[in-house]
């Protein structure tokens, strides 16, 4: 990182020299004498530092947070993963005991020890008649209490027509 600043302050600094002999303007003919020196010169300071040393350049973490953001999106997206498959595979097991629901969804608490925790599930069905069945069979099924499972019943636009 050193060799980088160093060149890049030599280049700054020979940046600046050059201007001030340019700003002289001596005549057109030694200008462009005077431009392709310089420009050698610049390519020289600037490549000789690295010319020494095997050039490796290390890039730093400028700012603390990407690898936690990324990691950040990665559980979330995790989380939701599992939280569909749980869901579907709900639902498929609530249809084989006679349960049709509309639809399911189920919040999980993904644990940094790796376990999975179910810490709500919300059920809605098109016939509150089986209201208390499903929510008994899907907290059976999930091996939850009771008292995580709300079941709904959709509510039908149509009513008082």
């Amino acid at each position: 990182m050193d060799m980088l600043c160093s060149a890049a302050a030599s280049a700054c600094l020979l940046g600046i020299i050059f201007s001030v002999i340019n700003g002289m303007n001596p005549s057109e003919k030694l200008s462009r004498q005077m431009n392709i020196i310089f420009s050698l010169i610049m390519i020289a300071v600037v490549i000789a530092p690295f010319a020494k040393k095997d050039f490796t350049v290390e890039f730093e973490n400028i700012s603390g947070t990407a690898p936690e953001d990324k990691s950040y999106i990665f559980d979330n997206h995790l989380d939701d993963m599992i939280s569909s498959n749980i869901s579907e595979n709900l639902g498929k097991a609530l249809a084989d005991r006679g349960i049709f629901p509309i639809k399911i969804s189920v919040d999980i608490n993904n644990s940094s020890d790796d376990s999975i925790s179910i810490t709500r599930a919300e059920i809605i069905l098109m016939d509150s008649s089986l209201s208390d069945a499903a929510a008994e069979t899907a907290a059976d099924i999930l091996g939850v209490e009771k008292s995580l499972i709300t079941v709904k019943a959709e509510e039908n636009d149509n009513a008082d027509n």
